[in-house]
């Protein structure tokens, strides 16, 4: 069922795939529009985990509503058409680009990890210390807080009681003083948004990671924009460090000396501080998971060697500033 004066009013050969919506809820079509564009539709519904952890709206639709894409950088390919609301949800329809979008486990090379951080720089360059739609920080990091997670677990997804399960396990991974700040966080995120806030903001797509991204000839494949919004860009580089690094043939150092150099004046080192803290409220439960539940020993043993690192990092940041 679509809209009136919907883009896919005519649209034929419409059938369903398998995508991320086993985790999400979505479900995913390919489809030839009118024209013969080659698409995806993407449905959408409310009931959405990361919509519900996000006060019940779409910031995407938001975002389309404001005209926020019309403004990305050229670089940069959203391949969104339209975004229409439909019934109790909502559908998106994008160019199809899959040929671009980068395989599951493919290594990108340091060019090509410059490539992304570069687009993502020219993102935040164009809405460079601006209001815009999106979620706020304290939004940013209360989708995987210990405070809420609960209200969640109805929900048709395996998300919210693998975060509960990978927090539980944390604790047994982590030294008690980086554990004791993350925790405090995990059931309160205001004071690290509101200490964030306090730094030059931006728009950011707010899941800058691999299973997001595609590379063209010309351009960055930038996917996924659910979890967008106002933000300093370094909390775009930490996450996209500690979720990608692993499939960057590059050392972390590298990556940051890149994400460094790329923003030039615009690298704020105590934002990237306080970021690094807030990539781990994002990202430890599963790292906690991988380390004690992957079958894999050699994947169990790379998790732990990243934990350790991160750990190190945070801690490092938490002499700069603590919540507790």
């Amino acid at each position: 069922m679509t809209t009136m004066g919907s883009i896919l009013d005519g649209a034929t050969q419409r059938r369903r795939f398998a995508g991320e919506g086993g985790r999400t809820g979505a479900r995913f079509e390919s489809a030839m529009l009118a024209d013969r564009t080659p698409v995806v539709i993407k449905h959408a519904s409310y009931d959405d985990w990361v919509i519900q952890a996000s006060g019940g709206r779409s910031v995407l639709h938001e975002l389309w509503e404001a005209g926020a894409f019309d403004r990305v950088p050229d670089v940069i390919e959203h391949a969104m058409l339209a975004v229409e609301p439909v019934g109790d949800g909502f559908v998106v329809v994008m160019r199809d680009v899959s040929q671009h979008v980068l395989a599951e486990g493919r290594v990108i090379s340091r060019d090509e990890s410059r490539r992304i951080i570069a687009a993502a720089d020219r993102l935040h360059q164009e809405f460079w210390c601006q209001d815009v739609p999106g979620l706020t920080l304290n939004q940013h990091y209360d989708v995987f807080s210990l405070g809420r997670v609960d209200e969640f677990l109805h929900l048709d997804t395996p998300i919210p009681a693998l975060v509960k399960r990978g927090w539980q396990l944390f604790v047994d991974l982590a030294p008690a003083d980086v554990w004791s700040a993350l925790e405090a966080l995990l059931h309160d995120p205001r004071p690290l948004a509101d200490r964030l806030g306090s730094h030059d903001t931006t728009l950011i797509h707010g899941d800058l990671r691999l299973h997001n991204l595609g590379l063209s000839r010309e351009k960055v494949v930038l996917l996924d924009w659910e979890i967008a919004g106002c933000a300093p860009a370094a909390v775009e580089f930490a996450w996209y460090l500690i979720i990608s690094a692993s499939r960057i043939d590059a050392t972390r150092e590298q990556v940051i000396d890149d994400y460094r150099a790329i923003a030039g004046d615009r690298f704020d080192a105590l934002a990237w501080d306080l970021a690094c803290i807030g990539a781990m409220i994002w990202l430890g439960w599963n790292k906690a998971i991988d380390i004690v539940d992957n079958p894999d020993p050699a994947i169990r043993e790379a998790e732990r060697a990243d934990l350790d690192w991160w750990i190190g990092r945070t801690r490092a940041a938490l002499e700069v500033w603590s919540p507790v």
